[in-house]
């Protein structure tokens, strides 16, 4: 059996990648396939959401607002990344995030009944969710201290050392976007990256790409 089309963002979903072909077809079925425009939120801060998202086409921001109303950047998910998860699992189904459409996007639901009774009948499934929750939370715990603790150039360096491709770095979101998510003001990721280029970090390619030459 073949997956088709957009069944084919949930078997690149690392909770589900180990599946066979008849047992993906089945969480399939329980998939609930929605087009939703840039602009449109998948949900907002206070939605009472259970619920996991895959996206399977487009481009999808996830922030939230501190105090003061200002947006940190969470991630920004692309094809077979998906939103949600801590949701299933937690009393509390109240989302404290803000999930933005950027790109016109194909985004498959799947509910927390439905997650249940897949991870009831195939358990790897849990493990793999539990492998998921570590993975980011990690990743969250470095972005925490990499706010707190190091000044523009060395959050931008961290940030290039993480996302680089061999002697290359090609950014996957607009400066802004990374401006939020670094904790800076876009006028201040521009003059670090201006920086970087003049100490001969890196040379750029074009808006969204650079060399790395140290």
């Amino acid at each position: 059996m073949e997956l088709q089309g957009h069944e084919r963002c949930v078997s690149r979903v690392p909770i589900f990648s180990h599946l066979e072909m008849d047992e993906l077809e089945e969480v399939f079925q329980k998939v609930n396939h929605r087009q939703m425009k840039k602009g449109e939120y998948l949900f907002m801060e206070g939605d009472i959401s259970s619920a996991l998202y895959v996206i399977h086409k487009g481009k999808v921001r996830i922030y939230r607002l501190n105090d003061n109303g200002e947006e940190q950047l969470i991630r920004v998910l692309t094809h077979s990344d998906f939103t949600g998860e801590l949701s299933l699992f937690s009393d509390d189904n109240e989302s404290k995030s803000y999930a933005e459409v950027l790109e016109d996007a194909e985004v498959c639901r799947i509910d927390q009944k439905d997650i249940y009774d897949l991870m009831n009948k195939y358990p790897n499934i849990s493990i793999k969710v539990i492998e998921s929750f570590a993975e980011r939370l990690n990743d969250s715990e470095s972005l925490t201290t990499n706010i707190s603790l190091l000044n523009s150039k060395e959050k931008l360096l961290e940030y290039i050392k993480t996302h680089r491709s061999d002697e290359q770095l090609v950014l996957t979101m607009t400066k802004k976007h990374l401006a939020s998510y670094l904790s800076m003001q876009p006028e201040t990721l521009t003059r670090t990256f201006n920086k970087l280029e003049a100490e001969g970090y890196i040379s750029k390619i074009n808006n969204k790409s650079y060399d790395i030459l140290k």
